[in-house]
């Protein structure tokens, strides 16, 4: 999508800090995190929501499990999906946070 933030980092438009990349996923550090590690993993296909996935769960899901164990956040850690008026960019993404959180 033109305008989308998340598809500019994927086309490279944009700087990340990425920390993981495959041919389907990108995950990069959020720039206004949460926690003291919060990292975004998204599909590089353009999928608005949640509602929209599919049959992209499961790459999204290994990504994630890769992270997790690359950065040795196993001992704990949070892998969130928001939607609808809590989900602020318009292209499916998960929150990935570990560390000291903050206070919501």
């Amino acid at each position: 999508m033109e305008n989308c933030i998340f598809c500019k980092i994927v086309k490279g438009e944009l700087p990340s800090t990425k920390v993981y990349e495959d041919e389907n996923v990108l995950a990069f550090e959020n720039i206004k995190p949460a926690a003291e590690t919060h990292i975004l993993i998204i599909p590089k296909k353009h999928i608005i929501t949640f509602m929209d996935l599919d049959g992209e769960m499961e790459s999204l899901v290994k990504a994630s499990q890769k992270v997790v164990s690359d950065k040795q956040l196993g001992s704990g850690y949070k892998l969130v999906v928001n939607g609808g008026k809590y989900q602020t960019i318009p292209h499916f993404h998960l929150h990935l946070l570990a560390g000291e959180l903050e206070e919501i």
